[in-house]
């Protein structure tokens, strides 16, 4: 990344600080200590926080023409964040079940992502072709809806929930679309493209659960494609804009 030295050991603090909290997360359920294992939760909201505080930093750092974009990412970030958050408040949490609350939180982050890529194809001298979004936006569209009807609708559980999972997935299906669109035409995005594509099999993994009753043993699968898809959102895109300074026009 073109920023200072003293930026990128910052930007890298924040980084090596989400994979620790979020490799802790990911074991803690193996460890013999009831009291380190209790802690789960916390370790999980905490890598998505340091997530927030990468993407607000570089806000900070980026050049005004790269700073709507960052702001986004970063509004995105947060309004994630806050969704994981939501376990550590229970029943003092608006929605105590977390799930239309926290649908209408990441659905929120969703739009911020999705104008983000349009300030991209806005911004960026080469423009990113119109085809190349319709057509990843509608494999995105099919895939999505195919797999919410395997995963939700016909699940036995939770039924109250499963239309309301309907628009939250088209919503994810456009971030991921228009991601892919865009690293199609651009150099340098398929680390943020792969990140909506991972994002999108968390959530597909968490409808499995939802309204299915999996239990994922070895490993929280949901955790895992989520924190490494979020991670490839926020830090894939501070990589490409800055990689692609000298193609932005400042408005």
């Amino acid at each position: 990344m073109n920023i200072s030295n003293s930026e990128r050991r910052l930007l890298q603090l924040f980084w090596i600080a989400w994979a620790s909290l979020l490799s802790a997360g990911l074991i803690v359920d193996r460890c013999s200590s009831q009291w380190f294992a209790a802690l789960e939760t916390e370790f999980k909201a905490a890598s998505s926080a340091a997530l927030v505080g990468f993407a607000w930093t570089f806000a900070v750092l980026a050049l005004p023409s790269e700073r709507n974009v960052a702001r986004l990412i970063a509004i995105g970030m947060t309004l994630g964040s806050l969704g994981d958050a939501s376990p550590l408040l229970g029943s003092n949490w608006p929605d105590p079940q977390r799930t239309i609350g926290n649908m209408i939180l990441f659905g929120l982050g969703h739009v911020a992502y999705i104008r983000a890529n349009l300030r991209i194809r806005q911004t960026v001298q080469r423009s990113v072709s119109l085809q190349n979004w319709r057509l990843s936006l509608a494999f995105a569209a099919i895939v999505s809806v195919a797999s919410w009807y395997f995963a939700a609708l016909r699940g036995p559980l939770n039924a109250t929930m499963k239309y309301p999972a309907l628009p939250y997935t088209c919503l994810l299906s456009v971030t991921t679309g228009v991601s892919i669109g865009t690293a199609i035409a651009t150099r340098g995005y398929w680390p943020v493209a792969l990140g909506t594509v991972l994002f999108l099999t968390s959530d597909l993994l968490l409808a499995v659960w939802i309204f299915h009753g999996a239990v994922y043993r070895t490993v929280d699968l949901v955790w895992l494609t989520y924190g490494i898809g979020q991670m490839l959102i926020v830090v894939g895109t501070s990589r490409f804009l800055v990689g692609h300074r000298d193609n932005f026009v400042h408005r």
